[in-house]
Protein backbone atom coordinates (compact mmCIF):
# COMPACT_ATOMS: atom_id res chain seq x y z
CA UNK A 1 0.00 0.00 0.00
CA UNK A 2 1.28 3.55 -0.83
CA UNK A 3 1.87 5.97 1.47
CA UNK A 4 -2.68 7.37 1.65
CA UNK A 5 -3.99 10.83 2.87
CA UNK A 6 -7.14 10.88 4.91
CA UNK A 7 -9.49 13.73 5.85
CA UNK A 8 -11.83 12.45 8.49
CA UNK A 9 -15.01 14.29 9.40
CA UNK A 10 -16.93 14.21 12.68
CA UNK A 11 -19.77 14.76 13.57
CA UNK A 12 -21.69 17.21 10.80
CA UNK A 13 -25.38 16.50 11.89
CA UNK A 14 -27.07 17.50 8.81
CA UNK A 15 -30.05 18.80 8.45
CA UNK A 16 -32.31 21.20 6.26
CA UNK A 17 -33.68 23.11 9.26
CA UNK A 18 -31.25 25.46 11.69
CA UNK A 19 -28.99 23.86 14.36
CA UNK A 20 -27.95 21.09 12.40
CA UNK A 21 -24.33 21.17 10.20
CA UNK A 22 -22.11 24.12 10.68
CA UNK A 23 -22.25 25.46 7.25
CA UNK A 24 -19.26 28.17 7.37
CA UNK A 25 -17.00 26.15 9.23
CA UNK A 26 -17.54 22.75 6.78
CA UNK A 27 -16.81 25.48 3.89
CA UNK A 28 -13.87 26.76 5.40
CA UNK A 29 -12.99 22.84 5.78
CA UNK A 30 -13.68 21.72 2.27
CA UNK A 31 -11.94 24.70 1.51
CA UNK A 32 -9.17 23.09 2.63
CA UNK A 33 -9.42 19.75 1.10
CA UNK A 34 -9.22 21.21 -2.36
CA UNK A 35 -5.70 21.91 -1.51
CA UNK A 36 -4.85 18.79 0.89
CA UNK A 37 -6.17 16.71 -2.33
CA UNK A 38 -6.73 13.69 0.11
CA UNK A 39 -7.44 9.83 -0.92
CA UNK A 40 -10.02 9.82 1.00
CA UNK A 41 -12.34 11.20 3.05
CA UNK A 42 -13.98 9.53 6.22
CA UNK A 43 -17.02 10.80 7.95
CA UNK A 44 -16.82 9.15 11.07
CA UNK A 45 -20.60 9.01 12.21
CA UNK A 46 -23.91 11.15 12.23
CA UNK A 47 -23.46 12.25 9.04
CA UNK A 48 -27.51 12.65 9.52
CA UNK A 49 -28.65 14.12 12.42
CA UNK A 50 -32.98 13.39 11.83
CA UNK A 51 -33.90 15.76 14.42
CA UNK A 52 -37.53 15.75 12.80
CA UNK A 53 -37.92 11.98 13.74
CA UNK A 54 -35.81 11.83 17.28
CA UNK A 55 -37.30 10.37 20.11
CA UNK A 56 -36.64 13.22 21.96
CA UNK A 57 -39.11 15.64 20.04
CA UNK A 58 -42.19 12.30 20.37
CA UNK A 59 -44.16 14.64 23.15
CA UNK A 60 -43.21 18.21 21.41
CA UNK A 61 -43.89 18.43 17.77
CA UNK A 62 -43.96 21.86 17.55
CA UNK A 63 -40.04 21.97 17.39
CA UNK A 64 -39.59 19.88 14.49
CA UNK A 65 -42.79 21.30 12.64
CA UNK A 66 -41.79 21.61 8.87
CA UNK A 67 -39.20 19.23 9.15
CA UNK A 68 -39.07 16.43 6.77
CA UNK A 69 -36.71 13.65 6.39
CA UNK A 70 -36.79 14.29 2.73
CA UNK A 71 -35.66 17.69 3.38
CA UNK A 72 -32.98 16.61 5.26
CA UNK A 73 -31.76 13.88 2.68
CA UNK A 74 -31.75 16.32 0.11
CA UNK A 75 -29.42 18.67 1.87
CA UNK A 76 -27.29 15.62 2.71
CA UNK A 77 -26.81 14.71 -1.00
CA UNK A 78 -25.97 18.17 -1.99
CA UNK A 79 -23.28 17.79 0.91
CA UNK A 80 -21.78 14.39 -0.96
CA UNK A 81 -21.74 15.61 -4.24
CA UNK A 82 -19.53 18.47 -3.31
CA UNK A 83 -17.54 15.85 -1.36
CA UNK A 84 -16.64 13.52 -3.76
CA UNK A 85 -15.88 16.42 -6.04
CA UNK A 86 -13.09 16.89 -3.12
CA UNK A 87 -11.68 13.12 -3.10
CA UNK A 88 -11.88 10.16 -5.13
CA UNK A 89 -13.52 8.28 -2.10
CA UNK A 90 -15.78 8.98 0.61
CA UNK A 91 -16.65 6.62 3.60
CA UNK A 92 -19.33 6.86 5.92
CA UNK A 93 -19.60 5.42 9.25
CA UNK A 94 -23.19 4.85 10.92
CA UNK A 95 -23.37 6.85 13.87
CA UNK A 96 -26.78 7.04 16.39
CA UNK A 97 -27.77 10.11 14.95
CA UNK A 98 -27.97 8.34 11.45
CA UNK A 99 -29.82 5.04 13.14
CA UNK A 100 -32.12 6.89 14.10
CA UNK A 101 -33.69 6.10 10.87
CA UNK A 102 -33.62 2.56 11.59
CA UNK A 103 -35.48 2.77 14.97
CA UNK A 104 -38.00 4.66 13.15
CA UNK A 105 -39.01 2.10 10.54
CA UNK A 106 -38.52 -0.50 13.39
CA UNK A 107 -41.94 1.19 14.79
CA UNK A 108 -43.29 2.07 11.31
CA UNK A 109 -42.07 -1.34 9.03
CA UNK A 110 -44.29 -0.02 6.46
CA UNK A 111 -41.55 2.08 5.48
CA UNK A 112 -38.67 -0.42 4.89
CA UNK A 113 -36.94 0.25 2.02
CA UNK A 114 -37.97 4.09 1.34
CA UNK A 115 -36.24 6.43 4.14
CA UNK A 116 -33.04 3.95 4.90
CA UNK A 117 -29.73 5.62 4.52
CA UNK A 118 -28.41 3.80 1.67
CA UNK A 119 -31.76 4.85 -0.05
CA UNK A 120 -31.89 8.34 0.46
CA UNK A 121 -28.31 9.31 -0.21
CA UNK A 122 -28.04 6.96 -3.35
CA UNK A 123 -24.71 5.63 -1.56
CA UNK A 124 -24.51 2.69 -4.08
CA UNK A 125 -24.94 4.87 -7.05
CA UNK A 126 -22.17 6.73 -5.82
CA UNK A 127 -20.04 4.27 -4.40
CA UNK A 128 -19.66 5.38 -0.97
CA UNK A 129 -18.86 3.09 1.07
CA UNK A 130 -21.31 2.80 4.26
CA UNK A 131 -19.38 0.80 7.95
CA UNK A 132 -22.52 -0.21 9.94
CA UNK A 133 -20.11 1.33 13.04
CA UNK A 134 -23.53 2.01 15.09
CA UNK A 135 -25.59 -1.34 14.13
CA UNK A 136 -23.44 -4.02 13.78
CA UNK A 137 -20.26 -2.70 16.04
CA UNK A 138 -18.04 -2.12 12.24
CA UNK A 139 -14.48 -1.04 12.62
CA UNK A 140 -13.17 1.00 9.75
CA UNK A 141 -9.28 0.33 9.03
CA UNK A 142 -6.75 2.07 7.05
CA UNK A 143 -3.49 0.85 7.88
CA UNK A 144 -2.85 0.66 11.85
CA UNK A 145 -5.49 3.45 12.14
CA UNK A 146 -9.07 2.45 13.46
CA UNK A 147 -12.61 4.34 12.93
CA UNK A 148 -15.80 3.97 15.01
CA UNK A 149 -18.32 6.74 15.37
CA UNK A 150 -17.97 5.77 19.66
CA UNK A 151 -19.59 4.18 22.46
CA UNK A 152 -18.63 5.80 25.75
CA UNK A 153 -19.42 9.35 26.61
CA UNK A 154 -18.22 9.53 30.04
CA UNK A 155 -15.69 11.94 31.64
CA UNK A 156 -12.54 9.64 30.77
CA UNK A 157 -14.26 8.17 27.35
CA UNK A 158 -10.88 8.04 25.65
CA UNK A 159 -9.39 5.88 28.64
CA UNK A 160 -12.32 3.74 28.12
CA UNK A 161 -12.31 3.23 24.13
CA UNK A 162 -8.51 2.37 24.57
CA UNK A 163 -9.24 -0.26 27.30
CA UNK A 164 -11.38 -1.74 25.14
CA UNK A 165 -10.19 -2.21 21.49
CA UNK A 166 -6.69 -2.46 22.46
CA UNK A 167 -5.66 -0.64 19.50
CA UNK A 168 -5.20 2.86 17.64
CA UNK A 169 -8.65 3.88 17.07
CA UNK A 170 -10.32 7.18 16.73
CA UNK A 171 -13.80 8.32 17.00
CA UNK A 172 -16.57 10.96 17.31
CA UNK A 173 -19.55 10.83 18.93
CA UNK A 174 -18.92 13.06 21.91
CA UNK A 175 -18.40 16.34 20.12
CA UNK A 176 -14.84 17.15 22.29
CA UNK A 177 -11.44 15.91 21.88
CA UNK A 178 -9.27 13.81 24.40
CA UNK A 179 -6.50 11.37 24.24
CA UNK A 180 -5.40 8.82 26.01
CA UNK A 181 -2.26 6.65 25.39
CA UNK A 182 -2.25 2.91 26.80
CA UNK A 183 0.51 1.60 28.44
CA UNK A 184 2.25 -1.27 26.53
CA UNK A 185 5.34 -3.18 26.81
CA UNK A 186 7.65 -3.17 24.06
CA UNK A 187 8.78 -1.07 20.75
CA UNK A 188 6.16 0.72 18.41
CA UNK A 189 3.24 -0.63 20.18
CA UNK A 190 1.42 2.93 21.12
CA UNK A 191 -2.02 2.46 21.35
CA UNK A 192 -4.03 5.52 21.18
CA UNK A 193 -7.86 6.72 21.49
CA UNK A 194 -8.35 10.19 20.68
CA UNK A 195 -12.06 11.91 20.33
CA UNK A 196 -11.73 14.18 17.00
CA UNK A 197 -14.12 16.49 17.70
CA UNK A 198 -17.57 18.00 15.66
CA UNK A 199 -18.56 19.28 13.00
CA UNK A 200 -21.81 20.70 13.79
CA UNK A 201 -23.47 23.84 15.06
CA UNK A 202 -22.64 24.54 18.87
CA UNK A 203 -26.20 25.30 19.72
CA UNK A 204 -27.46 22.54 18.99
CA UNK A 205 -31.49 22.89 20.64
CA UNK A 206 -31.35 19.87 22.97
CA UNK A 207 -28.11 21.60 24.67
CA UNK A 208 -30.29 24.43 25.73
CA UNK A 209 -27.10 26.94 26.36
CA UNK A 210 -25.96 24.75 29.27
CA UNK A 211 -22.08 24.20 29.24
CA UNK A 212 -20.47 21.60 27.01
CA UNK A 213 -16.99 20.55 25.74
CA UNK A 214 -17.51 20.25 21.96
CA UNK A 215 -14.83 21.42 19.96
CA UNK A 216 -15.14 22.04 15.95
CA UNK A 217 -12.03 20.06 14.41
CA UNK A 218 -10.84 17.64 11.94
CA UNK A 219 -8.43 15.67 11.33
CA UNK A 220 -5.78 14.39 8.97
CA UNK A 221 -4.08 11.50 8.36
CA UNK A 222 -0.90 10.37 6.88
CA UNK A 223 -0.87 6.15 6.57
CA UNK A 224 2.85 5.03 5.61
CA UNK A 225 3.02 1.71 3.75
CA UNK A 226 3.95 -0.14 6.75
CA UNK A 227 0.79 0.53 8.43
CA UNK A 228 1.93 3.16 11.23
CA UNK A 229 0.72 6.68 10.61
CA UNK A 230 0.44 10.26 11.47
CA UNK A 231 -2.23 12.40 12.36
CA UNK A 232 -2.75 16.05 13.20
CA UNK A 233 -5.70 17.87 14.69
CA UNK A 234 -7.25 21.10 13.70
CA UNK A 235 -9.49 22.76 15.78
CA UNK A 236 -11.89 25.74 14.29
CA UNK A 237 -12.71 28.69 15.98
CA UNK A 238 -15.22 31.25 14.71
CA UNK A 239 -15.32 29.69 11.67
CA UNK A 240 -11.65 29.59 10.82
CA UNK A 241 -8.60 27.66 11.20
CA UNK A 242 -4.87 27.63 10.04
CA UNK A 243 -4.26 24.04 8.33
CA UNK A 244 -1.28 22.26 8.92
CA UNK A 245 -0.06 24.13 4.93
CA UNK A 246 0.14 27.13 7.38
CA UNK A 247 -2.65 28.49 5.54
CA UNK A 248 -5.20 30.53 6.90
CA UNK A 249 -9.12 28.86 5.83
CA UNK A 250 -12.32 30.76 6.80
CA UNK A 251 -16.17 29.53 5.84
Amino acid sequence: MATKKLIVLPDPHIRAAKGGEDKRSIAAVEKYIKDAKPDEIICIGDFMDFNCISDHNAFNLRAVEGETVQADYEVGNKVLDRWQNLAPKVVLLEGNHDYRVERFIDAYPRMAGSLEVEKGLKLKQRGVKWVRSWRDGEIYKVGNASFIHGIYVNDHHAKKTAEAFGVPIFYGHTHDIQLYSKLRAGDDKTIVAQSLGCLCEYRQFYMKGFPNRWQQAFAEFYIREDGFFNYTITMIFKHKFIGPNGKEYQG
